[in-house]
């Protein structure tokens, strides 16, 4: 019988780096030791779908969804980690994470972390507001939310695989994205620094809001850092 693999998907390079120092190219694979094979997707749910239907294909039995997020709920600080206990799809449906691989996953990670289980939000653009994402948590109770983890759910639906997401958070909800970096993503999700500080020099006051996000996703790459760590050696406890 062959060893099982686990499919991990990730949208962006810097994401990447927690897990490997290796580069992986948009939309390519790559293979890690411990029998996991990740995916570097690109942003969005459409490259999410895609390249999780390529991990299918590539024969994985489970998938997770690695990576960043924003804040809905005010009580989460950048680095806080999240590991959802259901999806709500844009389109309102409910998509639920395998329980018996959260848990044992989640019994790894508590002695050195807090991990929050609440509902994760499926967003098919940068919410950079403040107001917009106060607006979000009061509608729909979701603690967070990201761009990928429901296409990936769905894959992993479709291709009845077990399904998981691990996302530590980077923006709070009370802060607001500077223009300059929500619009520095280029379509496969990667940052343009050069670009970025370029739109930022026309804009300086978005300095300030720049150098703060930078601490923020330096918190979130420690959490999923030290996520991988503890879990690696147990093929992050997957079915």
């Amino acid at each position: 019988m062959s060893q099982p693999k686990l499919g991990i998907l990730v949208a962006m390079p810097q994401e990447c780096r927690s897990l490997t120092t290796q580069r992986i190219p948009a939309g390519g694979l790559l293979a890690l030791d411990e029998g996991c094979l990740v995916g570097l997707s690109g942003a969005g749910p459409e490259a999410a779908a895609r390249c999780a239907a390529l991990l299918a294909g590539e024969g994985v039995t489970a998938l997770l969804s690695w990576g960043c997020a924003a804040a809905l709920d005010p009580a989460l600080k950048p680095g806080d980690l999240v590991l959802p206990a259901s999806i709500i799809g844009a389109d309102g449906h409910t998509l639920a994470t395998d329980p018996d691989w959260r848990g044992r996953l989640v019994s790894k990670l508590e002695p050195r972390l807090t991990v929050y289980q609440g509902k994760l939000l499926e967003s098919r653009r940068i919410v950079s507001s403040a107001a917009e994402k106060r607006a979000l948590f009061a509608n729909t109770g979701t603690v967070a939310l990201d761009m990928e983890s429901a296409a990936a759910a769905r894959a992993a639906l479709e291709f009845k695989l077990p399904f998981l997401a691990v996302r530590s958070i980077v923006d709070p909800a009370d802060i607001d994205i500077p223009p300059s970096i929500a619009a520095a993503f280029d379509e496969n999700g990667t940052l343009h620094v050069p670009r970025m500080l370029g739109r930022a020099l026309l804009r300086p006051a978005d300095f300030i809001g720049v150098i703060q996000l930078g601490r923020h996703f330096s918190a979130a790459m420690e959490t999923l850092k030290a996520v991988a760590t503890i879990a690696r050696a147990n093929r992050f406890a997957a079915p």
